[in-house]
């Protein structure tokens, strides 16, 4: 556990990231289609996809400007400039990264590899839960060591897919199949999952099992409510969801011929 100045100048350093993760997300969202796009024809503002991100996006701007007040508060401008410090330091030199910029670096990679690689790409329920799993799993057991093996695991498991994109193979598989891209996302999830699993030790699994099971639950609960009750579509609707809209539509409200 970090002193509580310590923490405090941790936070004015992690308000910077917070504040500049969710501007990234709102303008990528720029680039999505608005209500009065979607099929030609008019439509309301809130079936966008662009909303949730918008709603994300401004969310974490507004909390990492409360999170640097918070921490200016507690610090002082005296805080504040050895932070600035700190962070022009990385250009001079490179020290080992201790615990506090190791947490800074995962929720990063996680957060900018879940918005730019797997949300555009692969199944929203799919890149949502890896996001969960990622992250929970990270941070619940706050052991520094655990979070660095986690994040090095993360790390190489977003390699192949990265290349896959970027080789191009992904849009050719996707168009003779729609949901290519959901098979290796997928593949990945379970695998980060068993060996997470294995490397957090067995006196932990048990936790571990819930961690999952939360992450999962939470978009499998909340997608249904934002598609069907809030009519508002997601950036990538892959096989999951179209799986969910078989049983909505098909199952439990077949139309009638």
């Amino acid at each position: 556990m970090l002193p509580k100045e310590r923490l405090r100048r941790a936070d004015i350093l992690f308000s910077f990231l917070v504040v500049l993760a969710g501007a990234a997300i709102v303008i990528n969202a720029m680039g999505f289609p608005r209500g009065a796009e979607l099929s030609g024809v008019r439509n309301d503002w809130y079936v966008s996809p662009a909303l949730m991100p918008y709603v994300i996006g401004t969310g974490l701007v507004l909390m990492g400007i409360a999170l640097f007040f918070t921490g200016l508060k507690e610090t002082g401008t005296q805080g504040l400039r050895e932070v600035l410090g700190s962070i022009g330091g990385l250009f001079i030199r490179r020290p080992a990264p201790g615990a506090g910029s190791l947490r800074f670096l995962a929720v990063t990679a996680t957060v900018v590899l879940t918005v730019f690689l797997y949300m555009p790409r692969v199944d929203f329920v799919i890149s949502a839960a890896f996001l969960l799993v990622a992250l929970m799993t990270m941070f619940a057991f706050e052991d520094d060591a655990l979070l660095r093996r986690l994040l090095v695991l993360y790390l190489l498991l977003a390699a192949p897919m990265i290349a896959y994109f970027a080789s191009g193979l992904g849009a050719r598989f996707e168009e003779a199949f729609y949901y290519a891209s959901d098979i290796p996302g997928g593949l990945f999830l379970v695998l980060y999952i068993l060996l997470a699993a294995r490397t957090a030790g067995r006196e932990r699994r048990r936790r571990f099992l819930r961690l999952v099971l939360i992450a999962f639950a939470v978009p499998l609960i909340l997608v249904p409510v934002f598609k069907y009750l809030l009519y508002i579509p997601f950036p990538r609707e892959g096989g999951v969801v179209a799986l969910m809209d078989y049983v909505r539509f098909d199952l439990l409200d077949p139309v009638q011929e």
